[in-house]
């Protein structure tokens, strides 16, 4: 990929290891530089959607990713997560920097768990304001995360931006009883 990518996008991608074939959504996309990166990673194996309610912003993605557009390996999507609509499941959903989880709102991971493939992942990725620690950065998502059903799988820092890694705690459950030697009710 051309350009300079953000630090944290770079952090972001290199601590996710997204994994030829799988399929994967990042919310709020900005211009494309995360899917970009993911579509390398992915070889060619796997999909990578983008959504953001911006415009302008899917068209600066549709430019960067176009390769994996006219390959089929990625799609763009204009609108407001959730309440945009998506084609199937994913392995991997991510969001860095987006107001949709800086809140104590919980539709937006709520919506996620709904998108995820039983051993899928959501991870959140934020920094804090200039001059505040990162702390409660991972504090507060990982508050809003566990309010909506999920368990913290994992908390990674890279300089001023914190990733929450996550899955939903009823199948993160019932990983570790089969792991244990437990047998499924059904």
């Amino acid at each position: 990929m051309s350009g300079t990518v953000p630090a944290r996008i770079a952090f972001a991608v290199e601590a996710m290891d997204p994994q030829p074939g799988s399929d994967v959504l990042e919310i709020g996309c900005g211009g494309g530089v995360a899917l970009a990166l993911v579509c390398e990673r992915l070889r060619r194996r796997g999909c990578v959607v983008g959504v953001d309610r911006s415009a302008t912003q899917i068209d600066r993605a549709r430019r960067r990713i176009r390769d994996g557009l006219d390959a089929g390996l990625a799609e763009l999507r204009v609108g407001e997560f959730p309440g945009v609509d998506l084609p199937g499941s994913f392995d991997l959903v991510f969001a860095v920097n987006v107001p949709s989880f800086r809140s104590d709102d919980p539709a937006a991971p709520t919506a996620v768990a709904s998108l995820l493939r039983p051993t899928g992942e959501l991870w959140v990725f934020d920094e804090p304001p200039p001059g505040l620690a990162v702390g409660p950065v991972s504090m507060r998502i990982s508050a809003l995360l566990s309010r909506c059903g999920y368990a913290i799988v994992d908390i990674v820092e890279g300089g001023r931006t914190v990733g929450v890694r996550a899955a939903p705690a009823d199948v993160t459950a019932s990983s570790a009883a089969t792991a244990a030697g437990a047998t499924s009710p059904r």
